[in-house]
């Protein structure tokens, strides 16, 4: 009963959810890179390529799993000990070389990831602090991914979200259309398109404020199979008898680090790290002023080279 037609038959595209979500770190970003108009269209051209990345992790995190990071791992054999045990692993030398870092950048990246903010006097920290995430996100996520090459449990659950979602995307002219088009019970359309669409705030000055995100989702196809491998720490919402996890401790970077991979954040991000790395600025939380410094004509060289 592991076939195709199986899988695809408990997809219905009828029961969608409409997400509004307002990205975090975005405004941190902001702090340290002014973009008007043009360069936010050039940003948002950029997130283009990264697929259907955030409606696939909203998907896992409304099945249950807080963290994302389960479906890598899911096999045979596997419980959601066994699954934590091997994520606890995996954060560990992240987790020493955060505690290895000056004080204002630990306390920055630990209120980050804990409340989303930058603590009072540590500004000039944030987008190094960022960079830091993006990085042991990113390392996480390669590594998770050699993982789930070879346990076909894993590959089969995100072949499913991928199909999904494309179902999704062939019948929301239809679905939009047959409810009016509104949403329940609320005078403000349905987005016009399912896929993840961006709403920009500038001032009178033409500069970017904040950025609201909008798309649809439908649940996860194995929901069910999910949640038997997702440990009690890492569900969403957290058990009553269940702690939230310590900041600091493995399992609240496991919980928390993959808010960094918002499109937009990600993009901003990898425009830095391209400008850091020709520039041959070590990227290092140390170098924050350098950071700070070169983050504004990153972003101002990537505009002028994208047609």
């Amino acid at each position: 009963m592991d076939t195709k037609t199986h899988r695809h038959s408990t997809i219905d595209t009828e029961q969608y959810s409409v997400l509004a979500p307002i990205p975090p770190f975005v405004d941190i970003c902001l702090q340290s890179i002014s973009i008007n108009r043009r360069e936010f269209s050039q940003i948002i051209a950029r997130t283009a390529s990264y697929h259907n990345g955030p409606r696939m992790i909203e998907m896992v995190r409304k099945a249950g799993d807080a963290s994302a990071k389960v479906p890598y791992l899911m096999n045979v054999g596997e419980v959601p000990g066994s699954i934590l045990s091997t994520l606890r692993e995996l954060a560990q030398p992240h987790l020493e070389h955060i505690r290895s870092l000056p004080d204002k950048i630990q306390a920055t990246i630990h209120l980050l990831l804990s409340i989303n903010a930058v603590p009072q006097g540590c500004e000039r920290y944030g987008l190094a602090a960022l960079l830091e995430i993006d990085r042991i996100q990113g390392d996480l996520v390669r590594t998770l991914r050699h993982y789930m090459s070879g346990r076909q449990l894993a590959r089969h659950f995100h072949e499913n979200l991928i199909t999904a979602l494309q179902m999704l995307d062939r019948d929301w002219p239809r679905l939009r259309q047959g409810k009016g088009p509104r949403w329940p019970n609320s005078p403000v359309p349905l987005p016009e398109r399912s896929q993840m669409h961006y709403v920009p705030f500038f001032n009178k000055a033409g500069r970017l404020l904040r950025l609201h995100e909008t798309c649809v989702i439908v649940d996860a196809p194995d929901a069910h199979e999910l949640q038997r491998f997702i440990p009690p720490i890492l569900q969403r919402p957290l058990p009553p008898n269940v702690s939230v996890p310590t900041p600091g401790s493995a399992d609240w970077l496991i919980r928390e680090v993959g808010k960094v991979g918002r499109h937009f954040t990600r993009a901003l991000l990898e425009i830095i790290k391209d400008h850091l790395a020709a520039e041959q600025v070590e990227l290092d939380s140390r170098n924050y002023a350098q950071i700070n410094r070169y983050a504004q004509d990153a972003l101002q060289e990537y505009v002028n080279k994208t047609p």
